[in-house]
């Protein structure tokens, strides 16, 4: 009866255990494109998406297929879920496993554009994503938004600079912009300069990002067709590589325009609009609406410096150049280093400029070994600086002979060279040093002379025996000594100290930046607390961005004097953190810095903007530790 009872029992428990856990089926391995928005203007950012279900794992797919849209990784995330459902009694967990990879993608024409399909490598499998169709509109201008493109000229030498001017009329008020240059992409045919802005001088600047960094607008106002606008100005200086007609396509500005009001129970976030940094009044809020406005395309025509008189060392200098050199030091022995320094001066633009190879200097080179690494400059206000190590290579050479760079002038349209004037140096001979050289002494006597006693004064020899006196010193003596304890123990004990000391700097300094990082989230919020009782809005958004650049740059190891967002996005995506952190955090650095750069804040509670930072500080430091 009992056997029976047993098993009647244990026959229940497996039932109950069937119909409560029935496990989910294996999950799926798919991937699905998603698209922001179907329908976009040309040179319109918008987000797309492959998402990964059945791997929390996948590899980063190739877009290189994407032809007809420039393409811009924001990172991935992890998409996982589990859940339990419950019907007449049955159990299911069900654990989905899953990962997001985010794009920017800007069109590049217009048209019905296609995305094909992606290949996604997951769990030792490819799967294809789904082809999607975009539809691009062409953007156009309207009587409150126009944007030009002017050239500084539009007939040019390879490797001669041209200032490109981009400027935005706006006559209606705005937030939110977006620039899209495509020329930017051209790093075949351009070197690309930004030039140094005066931030000082009391005018109002935006920090507009722009292709991989950013750039400063300036605001002001001029006419154009008879009406009067408000404007953003801002400047690209363009260095050709190569010769030909380069056609400058189109830049475009995307944004949104206020179209109207509705009523608000509270006044407007919106503190960042262009005209007016207070023009909601209480009780309203702006409308806005999307606009893309197109700009003029234009053409460059760059010709290639002439074959007919071109100097043998000719290295590209395009321009009116003057060069400089300085040695240090001028008295020296036959292979010891010389410190060559060469200013080049002239042009406006000298960041692309290299220095042509020393050993092209025939005159240099007949008297100096030149090492065959080239020098990196470094530009100091208007001139480059370049530091070569030469030595002499034999005696009696009494000068660094000029040395010359070789450019063609534009505006004579004829090669010049630049020379640098004759450095006056001595070389003496490499002297040998000898045995008695390193021992102090003076020559050896002639062989053959007596040594005499010397009688008289305090140098008097004795050579009487008796003037020999024991001195038996034995551990006894050292102890009792304090000259000889001091000279026996005491620089054991002080190299001990030194040693000890040494190594705790040594461990506290091998890695500065480490301890810098450990330090930073205890330095954020002390700094937000400080912000929390900021009276001044500005200056708390002020405190808010310094305390977010230290922050970011001692986790990322980068100088934090002037970080945005686009230097740090793709390290914390390749670290790890999450695309909606990563959304927040763009959002704080919009806000904070549209109150330093643009005048305005749309911050109107602070508190609650410390709050949001502090927030995102501790999501960051658990991805960042």
């Amino acid at each position: 009866m009992k056997k029976t009872t047993h098993i009647s029992i244990f026959i229940l428990l497996q039932s109950m255990l069937i119909f409560l856990w029935i496990p989910a089926d294996a999950q799926e391995l798919k991937a699905d494109a998603v698209s922001e928005r179907m329908s976009v203007f040309a040179g319109e950012p918008f987000i797309f998406q492959i998402q990964v279900s059945g791997s929390e794992n996948p590899e980063q797919p190739d877009m290189t297929p994407v032809t007809s849209f420039s393409v811009e990784f924001q990172g991935g995330r992890q998409d996982n879920s589990s859940s339990i459902s419950i019907i007449n009694g049955h159990m299911t967990r069900s654990t989905k496993q899953g990962y997001v990879f985010s794009y920017q993608l800007v069109p590049r024409k217009t048209g019905r554009l296609s995305i094909p399909a992606i290949a996604v490598h997951a769990e030792g499998k490819t799967i294809w994503t789904s082809p999607l169709t975009i539809t691009v509109q062409k953007p156009a201008e309207t009587d409150s938004f126009k944007l030009r493109l002017f050239l500084s000229k539009v007939h040019c030498y390879v490797g001669e600079p041209v200032i490109l001017t981009v400027k935005w009329y706006i006559g209606q008020d705005v937030r939110g912009y977006n620039f899209t240059m495509p020329l930017l992409e051209k790093k075949d045919a351009f070197d690309f300069i930004d030039p140094e802005v005066d931030t000082t001088t009391g005018e109002k600047f935006y920090r507009i990002p722009l292709g991989d960094g950013e750039v400063f607008g300036k605001k002001g106002q001029d006419r154009l067709s008879g009406k009067e606008y408000a404007t953003i100005t801002f400047k690209k200086i363009l260095i050709p590589k190569k010769p030909g007609i380069i056609h400058i396509a189109p830049t475009t500005v995307a944004c949104e325009t206020l179209v109207g009001y509705r009523q608000s129970q509270r006044r407007s976030p919106f503190g960042n609009d262009f005209f007016n940094d207070n023009f909601f009044g209480a009780g309203r809020k702006g409308v806005y609406q999307k606009a893309v406005v197109p700009s003029n395309s234009l053409d460059l025509e760059v010709k290639d410096v002439p074959k007919e008189g071109r100097p043998v060392n000719f290295a590209g200098h395009v321009g009116e150049y003057r060069i400089n050199a300085r040695a240090t030091p001028t008295k020296i022995s036959v292979g010891d280093p010389i410190t060559l320094k060469l200013s080049l001066s002239g042009p406006d633009y000298l960041d692309h400029v290299t220095l042509p190879p020393l050993t092209g200097q025939l005159a240099l080179t007949n008297s100096f070994k030149i090492p065959r690494e080239r020098a990196v400059g470094e530009t100091q206000e208007k001139q480059k600086i370049f530091t070569q190590t030469i030595r002499a290579l034999r005696p009696g050479i009494k000068e660094i002979p000029p040395i010359e760079l070789p450019y063609f002038d534009t505006q004579t349209g004829k090669y010049e060279i630049a020379r640098t004037a004759p450095i006056p140096i001595t070389v003496k001979e490499t002297r040998v040093i000898t045995a008695l050289d390193a021992e102090g002494t003076s020559a050896p006597t002639t062989a053959g002379s007596e040594v005499e006693t010397w009688t008289k004064g305090i140098a008097y020899n004795y050579d009487d025996m008796s003037v020999i006196k024991n001195q038996h010193v034995g551990l006894k003596t050292l102890i009792t000594s304090p000259v000889w304890f001091c000279m026996v123990v005491l620089p054991p004990v002080v190299y001990i100290l030194l040693l000890s000391g040494t190594a705790i700097v040594r461990k506290k300094h091998a890695d500065p930046m480490a301890t810098r990082a450990k330090k930073a989230y205890a330095g954020l919020s002390a700094d937000l607390k400080k912000a929390a009782h900021e009276t001044s809005e500005q200056k708390s958004g002020d405190i808010i961005l310094d305390a977010l650049r230290n922050y970011l740059g001692a986790k990322l190891r980068i100088t934090h004097g002037a970080i945005v967002f686009n230097d740090v996005k793709k390290a914390l995506a390749e670290k790890g953190v999450a695309l909606e952190s990563l959304d927040n955090l763009r959002n704080i650095f919009d806000r904070c810095e549209a109150g330093r750069y643009a005048g305005a804040s749309d911050v109107s509670d602070m508190n609650t903007l410390v709050e949001q930072t502090l927030g995102l500080g501790k999501k960051l430091e658990k991805v960042l530790k």
